[in-house]
């Protein structure tokens, strides 16, 4: 009678240390989830940042560098004078709606905000324009003659930029011009997508 109590007593001992190991699998499964979990988001954020801060950046410093040197090759005495009398070459933006030939009078912004949709009214009319992936002014070819033509584009970049007439030093008349790059087709980040901001300073050469 004792050894069929001890016999019980034993192969309960097993089925217990079998629940406990049991537990022990899960919990170390769990754990080990928890950490493969860890390393994916990890591995995400380090993506989403080579994307970011690696070909959208560059691209980003280029295009807004590529806008200053247009900016800056514009003819200083035509593109000051009242919009209505400044000639087509005054215009950048590859939009020729009304208003949106400004050359280097003084305005724009920068942001941010950011302005995402061709704006009708606002300081970013004549100073702002749209790039598809390839970096190519949209809508294409042809000069949009309103913001409609715009919206059914594909647009990846957005640039914006300001003119800022500094205070007179007695010397020639001086544009303080800057550009900002917004990338649209960056991945969502913690910190935001890239912005890239360049400036460049102009001086009256007449």
């Amino acid at each position: 009678m004792r050894k069929l109590i001890h016999v019980e007593d034993t192969e309960r001992s097993r089925s217990e240390a079998h629940g406990v190991s049991l537990i022990e699998t899960m919990i170390a499964v769990f754990i080990a989830l928890i950490g493969v979990f860890s390393l994916g988001q990890v591995v995400f954020l380090s993506m989403v940042q080579d994307k970011n801060q690696g070909s959208e950046v560059t691209r980003a410093t280029i295009y807004a560098q590529d806008k200053m040197e247009k900016l800056l090759s514009l003819d200083f005495t035509s593109c000051t004078l009242a919009a209505a009398s400044q000639p087509a070459t005054c215009n950048t933006t590859n939009i020729s709606a009304s208003g949106w030939t400004q050359g280097l009078l003084q305005g724009g912004a920068t942001g941010p905000p950011l302005v995402a949709s061709c704006p009708t009214t606002g300081a970013s009319i004549g100073y702002m324009d749209y790039l598809d992936p390839n970096g190519i002014q949209v809508p294409g070819a042809t000069p949009a003659t309103s913001c409609s033509a715009i919206a059914s584009n594909p647009v990846a970049y957005i640039r914006m930029w300001q003119v800022t007439d500094l205070a007179s030093t007695g010397g020639p008349a001086i544009k303080k011009i800057a550009v900002s790059v917004y990338a649209q087709s960056a991945v969502s980040a913690p910190g935001g997508k890239p912005i890239v901001q360049v400036t460049s300073y102009l001086s009256n050469p007449n």
